[in-house]
């Protein structure tokens, strides 16, 4: 799937929303629950880092987002998280629940250090394996 390029107008009214959103966080303002009515819902959802950066991101499936619909993705830098919400660069998001953590692989036991074979080990090998195309005699 191809997705436009934003407009100007659109980075910008984006841009100016995180900065106003930005700033209203730090001040001590939470969204309520009205406020994040149509903010997209991630699920099932890992914290990884944007890449290319160290900044936090989400990954994770996401229903009712304005441009990608139902898909998943991998969310934009977080810049303030709170209960049951996050803000990243571009937009709030409602949180679901996080991703199961996959059970950590068992330990390998370390291999037996090689030993080669003694020579009545290969004699004894040796002499078990048939004697094709040899004259019998």
């Amino acid at each position: 799937m191809r997705f436009r390029r934003p407009s100007l107008a659109e980075i910008a009214e984006r841009n100016r929303s995180r900065a106003r959103d930005a700033d209203l966080l730090a001040s001590g303002w939470t969204p309520s629950p009205e406020d994040l009515a149509d903010a997209p819902f991630i699920d099932q959802y890992e914290e990884t880092t944007y890449p290319g950066s160290d900044k936090p991101s989400l990954k994770g499936q996401v229903t009712g987002h304005p441009r990608l619909g139902s898909t998943y993705v991998w969310t934009s830098p977080l810049i303030a998280r709170g209960d049951g919400w996050v803000r990243t660069e571009g937009r709030f998001y409602r949180l679901g629940s996080p991703a199961p953590t996959p059970e950590p692989e068992p330990p390998t036991p370390p291999a037996a250090p090689y030993t080669p074979p003694t020579d009545e080990e290969i004699g004894d090998l040796l002499g078990s394996l048939p004697d094709y195309g040899l004259d019998p005699r």
